[in-house]
């Protein structure tokens, strides 16, 4: 099917395409396009979005759309690139892996990377069949073209973590990488009185401690590990208080415990947030967890691992708790039962104010300045 144009493609504005495959309500991915698009639309840009169909277009800031229904990704990327090749999209800002776009922002991470940790933990037999997959060979075939040392693509990693990757798995110049961290849209503190009203509307009951998980893809995430952590604690003294609430998308497993509820994916996290005491995510790998800084936005301390590019953000013992090793069970224990301690004790508002003030200082504002600052330069080195 042939993509049908806008009308006023014939405008002077400069025009930026967004190639982004899928649709999700609650995507992180879905939240930041938009909210780019409409800062540059008031700046006089024209943004199109170029899809497989899935967005819905009265869902992009505009209205300006080139849809390729049913398109996979290599037939995706000719057609966005073809775009480009006829003047069309004067940048092609991609979010997929496409050789030749002018601006990625490498939110996944890097493929050769995660796949790198999973041999590191898996037995060898797994990591043969992994590496024979034809879904992995030709993720890693486009990262080697994209990340050539020869690409003039501008890359944006979203932490220090992803730009070193970048560079010490294909030699791509560290020039070339704009470190722009995930930003989220700030928000006051919550009084105490707020807490303890949205603890009392979910059914909380004085003295109980909430850890909580957020994250699709649970055995990526670590959450066979915040399982085990609860089980550990419960049989300790003192540990039938702790609850673990798991967010997210997967198969939940047959519980344990009473204290460990599954809540699905949710497009309304916030009263969650609002009701937890401390937040977990044990991650084999995660580019910058966005669950992790909203965490921090509500107050929540954030244990995590080093696996996480969130974690270059957290200062040890005053934001959270960072671990080395991801499948340490015993470390994240010791981890939850320190900072319980500290959030059940006076410390607590002085915790809470300091994770709140840490998440302020990547304001989603900054974010999308900084993007926009480099779109016009990446505009700029085209002339």
């Amino acid at each position: 099917m042939k993509a049908i144009l806008p009308n006023n493609e014939t405008t002077l504005a400069k025009t930026i395409g967004f190639l982004r495959r899928g649709y999700s309500k609650v995507g992180g991915a879905e939240v930041y396009l938009k909210r780019l698009a409409r800062g540059l639309l008031e700046q006089g840009y024209r943004v199109l979005l170029l899809n497989d169909g899935a967005w819905p277009k009265e869902d992009w800031p505009g209205g300006e759309t080139i849809f390729f229904p049913q398109k996979g990704c290599s037939s995706l990327a000719q057609e966005a690139l073809e775009l480009k090749r006829r003047g069309i999209v004067d940048l092609l800002f991609s979010l997929e892996r496409i050789p030749g776009c002018d601006l990625f922002r490498a939110g996944d991470g890097v493929h050769a990377a995660w796949l790198k940790h999973r041999q590191e933990r898996e037995p060898a037999w797994k990591s043969f069949f992994t590496s024979l997959s034809p879904h992995h060979r030709r993720l890693l075939a486009l990262e080697r073209k994209l990340f050539s040392p020869n690409s003039t693509t501008r890359i944006i990693a979203n932490s220090s973590m992803v730009a070193q990757e970048i560079e010490n798995h294909f030699h791509f110049p560290a020039d070339r990488i704009s470190i722009i961290p995930n930003g989220v849209p700030p928000k006051p503190l919550l009084t105490m009185e707020e807490r303890h009203a949205a603890r009392e509307a979910l059914g909380i009951k004085p003295g109980e401690f909430i850890l909580l998980f957020v994250g699709s893809g649970w055995k990526r995430k670590g959450g066979a590990i915040a399982l085990e952590v609860l089980k550990q604690i419960e049989q300790e003294e003192g540990g039938e208080n702790l609850h673990l609430w798991i967010v997210g998308k997967g198969t939940p497993q047959k519980s344990f415990s009473q204290r460990i509820r599954f809540w699905g994916a949710t497009a309304n996290i916030e009263p969650l947030y609002r009701a937890a005491d401390l937040f977990i995510l044990p991650t084999l790998y995660d580019p910058f967890s966005n669950a992790s800084l909203e965490a921090l936005l509500f107050g929540l301390p954030v244990i995590t691992t080093a696996f996480n590019g969130c974690a270059e953000i957290l200062k040890e013992g005053v934001h959270g708790s960072v671990m080395k090793n991801p499948n340490d069970v015993e470390a994240f224990r010791k981890a939850v039962l320190h900072w319980q301690r500290r959030l059940e004790s006076d410390e607590q508002s002085v915790l809470r104010a300091a994770c709140h003030q840490r998440a302020l200082s990547l304001d989603m504002e900054l974010n999308l300045k900084r993007t926009r600052e480099l779109i016009e330069q990446v505009l700029q080195e085209k002339r």
